[in-house]
């Protein structure tokens, strides 16, 4: 199994000034290649290949002799960058490769781990023509090391993402226990067991949310470039990054706990896109951050060894009774609970979904075994 691990670095000045030389070589490497794929393109009606550029690379480094005191194989991996790019593009899953800019807040550059010169003791890393660089992180790494990503945040902190492989799954032991989920605004996880789980840290999230929007107004109103306005932007990216932190870290417990208690999984498919269209409800949504819970869900399921199943985004969850499957069209967004006029039970909307997206889950998983 392949798996990555993202630790926080403490460069000195030394090597500080490299990863921008670095980030600086990578961007450069990758906009003029790009330059040179128009050119060659719109002047014969060819294309250079990844090869073709690897070869006009080399013969670019004895002019440009500052190239050669950076880490070639980052090098490299940008025209790999650049290559999967217009590989995606002519798939039409992206747009047109785009220049990099030295301005982007968020600087990175990726390198491979050949004849062993990337390794970790202790809480230090080596890096090629870096060297050693003291890291943090409370996770235990294991695995062989692939390649690394230096990433520089709009923070200013500095991140190496570490991939490994042969990384040992902890799969748990299976039991029978089912569930179902449904996420909610108001209430951030309904189980169909009737327990609810709340949104982590509300009311710290309302306060970071609040300083955002103070200090984006504060922004505006300051000349684009100034000392001032890069401070006031550096504090914002400082705010968002400890939100982010903090949703990060409560989700992984909430998915944690909930693949160690459950064997199966069921929630909906949700259209968070088409939802956020709604002028209503879309400042809620993106508050939740749906898309990100899932995504922990979906690794934490997949690392033990749990069946996580996506129920159709169209079933009708919140509108049918649990009990006799009545569907009640006339139900609204305002209806928390509801009577079903067939067998006169009275409903919880949100426990009512979550107790039919746990039987529609069954009903999945039983087809799909046999």
């Amino acid at each position: 199994m392949y798996k990555s691990f993202v630790v926080r670095i403490y460069p000195d000045e030394v090597q500080e000034s490299f990863f921008i030389n670095q980030f600086g070589c990578c961007r450069f490497v990758f906009n003029t290649f790009l330059d040179a794929k128009k050119t060659v393109y719109s002047d014969n009606g060819e294309y250079l290949s990844f090869y073709d550029c690897s070869t006009m690379l080399t013969e670019l480094k004895k002019s440009k002799t500052w190239l050669k005191r950076v880490d070639s194989q980052a090098l490299i991996e940008s025209l790999k960058n650049l290559e999967n790019a217009f590989d995606r593009f002519f798939k039409h899953l992206n747009k047109y490769p785009r220049y990099k800019s030295k301005y982007n807040p968020v600087q990175s550059y990726k390198t491979n781990n050949i004849n062993n010169n990337i390794r970790i003791e202790g809480k230090r890393i080596r890096l090629p023509k870096v060297g050693w660089i003291r890291f943090r992180t409370h996770q235990k790494i294991s695995g062989k090391i692939q390649s690394v990503t230096v990433k520089q945040k709009a923070s200013g902190k500095y991140f190496v993402s570490i991939l490994c492989k042969d990384v040992t799954r902890h799969v748990f032991k299976i039991n029978n226990r089912s569930c179902g989920i449904d996420l909610g605004i108001s209430r951030f996880v309904t189980i169909n067991t009737g327990e609810i789980i709340h949104f982590p840290q509300q009311n710290k999230i309302i306060q970071l949310d609040k300083k955002i929007q103070r200090l984006q107004r504060k922004l505006s109103k300051k000349e684009i470039g100034s000392k001032n306005y890069n401070k006031i932007k550096k504090k914002i990216a400082l705010a968002y990054e400890k939100r982010h932190n903090i949703l990060d870290y409560h989700f992984y417990k909430i998915a944690q706990r909930l693949t160690e208690k459950y064997h199966v999984i069921s929630m909906e498919t949700l259209n968070i896109k088409g939802m956020l269209k709604n002028s209503r409800l879309s400042r809620s949504i993106q508050e939740k951050s749906w898309h990100m819970f899932i995504r922990i869900l979906e690794q934490k399921a997949y690392e033990h060894g749990r069946k996580l199943i996506h129920i159709d985004q169209w079933y009708p969850s919140s509108k049918t009774c649990n009990n006799c499957k009545y569907h009640k069209e006339d139900l609204t967004l305002n209806n928390r609970t509801w009577t079903c006029p067939h067998c006169g039970n009275r409903h919880d909307r949100d426990i009512n979904a979550a107790k039919n997206i746990h039987h529609e889950g069954l009903k999945i998983i039983n087809q799909i075994q046999y």
